[in-house]
């Protein structure tokens, strides 16, 4: 089969011929359709999911949307033909491997380009907004770098959930103004300039309940001041540093819980059940066209060293697909 491979030192992408992949116990084999590039794929692992053997080489793409061609044993609810959508390890390919167990099926007439933008930023930000940081209708979210993916999706899931203000970050005035209409209600311009002062304005000085945090790093303790007593910011990412000096006293004296997510390290298990927890909560919005990703383009498979130039430039809002 075909799949994109990055190597070399400036890691160059190039269209290698590779063994087609087996369907192995409780797996599903797919014939993608459709992969949604994210900014891990700028530098892609052999091994991302602890739970998922290592894929042949560096192959970009933790997401995509296909259909099934061969079921393993032990699988029940998937048959052939079946059209799914999941995170993977080695998307960019022909054919891709998906632990039946985190697959999600497509929805009759929804397109591969929306299905394949969907696993990463719904099921991150749910499982950050809703399993960690217990957003209730009514409750009050910061969302940082919300013009990302996960901010994008984010600012739906707090919408659909009825939050009471939904404050979100970004350097980008013009791509905040676009994200209105989602939903967004408090547009924060270029967070490095402050924002606390902002969020407690906006919350009648009592700080916001949630904030999903993709920046981390030196905007750490300006997020804590912004944050409510007994309030919880969920570490998505570190767009800004993996370190900061953390101001404990702080943290103490709101009663703030610091909580960690990523999907490296859970156990087949522990992605199961935040498959699960999502479609519980969201899988009739799901049915019903309520959660839908932006697109900012769609290219053809064989593109894909074009869509990575075009992502690290970093000026398109939404998500960048690949069709094969």
């Amino acid at each position: 089969m075909r799949a994109w491979v990055g190597s070399g030192p400036e890691l160059a992408f190039r269209l290698a011929e590779l063994p087609m992949p087996s369907a192995g116990a409780g797996e599903l084999l797919i014939k993608v359709r459709a992969v949604g590039l994210n900014r891990v794929d700028q530098n892609p692992k052999t091994s991302h999911f602890s739970h998922t053997e290592p894929a042949p080489a560096p192959i970009p793409g933790l997401e995509a949307a296909g259909e099934v061609v061969a079921v393993g044993d032990g699988v029940a609810g998937f048959r052939i033909g079946d059209r799914v959508m999941a995170m993977v390890q080695g998307g960019c390919a022909e054919y891709v491997r998906v632990k039946a167990d985190v697959a999600i099926r497509v929805p009759s007439g929804m397109a591969w380009s929306i299905a394949a933008a969907i696993p990463v930023s719904y099921l991150t930000a749910h499982d950050a907004l809703v399993t960690h940081g217990r957003l209730s209708s009514g409750s009050s979210v910061l969302i940082h770098a919300v013009t990302s993916g996960v901010g994008i999706a984010a600012v739906q899931l707090a919408r659909l959930r009825k939050a009471s203000l939904i404050a979100g970050s970004s350097r980008s005035r013009a791509k905040l103004e676009s994200l209105v209409d989602f939903g967004l209600s408090l547009p924060l311009v270029d967070p490095y300039a402050g924002f606390s002062e902002a969020v407690l304005a906006g919350t009648a000085g009592r700080g916001v309940d949630v904030v999903v945090d993709n920046i981390g790093g030196k905007l750490l303790n300006e997020t804590l001041r912004a944050t409510s007593l007994g309030g919880r910011v969920i570490d998505v990412g570190r767009l800004g540093g993996v370190e900061s000096m953390l101001d404990l006293n702080l943290l103490a004296l709101r009663r703030i819980s610091l909580i960690g997510v990523t999907f490296r390290t859970r156990t087949l298990a522990e992605h199961a059940a935040v498959v699960q927890a999502f479609l519980f909560d969201h899988g009739e919005d799901l049915e019903r066209g309520r959660l839908a990703p932006l697109i900012a383009q769609v290219l053809s498979f064989d593109r894909l060293p074009d869509a990575i130039a075009k992502a690290k430039q970093a000026t398109q809002l939404g998500k960048i697909v690949l069709e094969l």
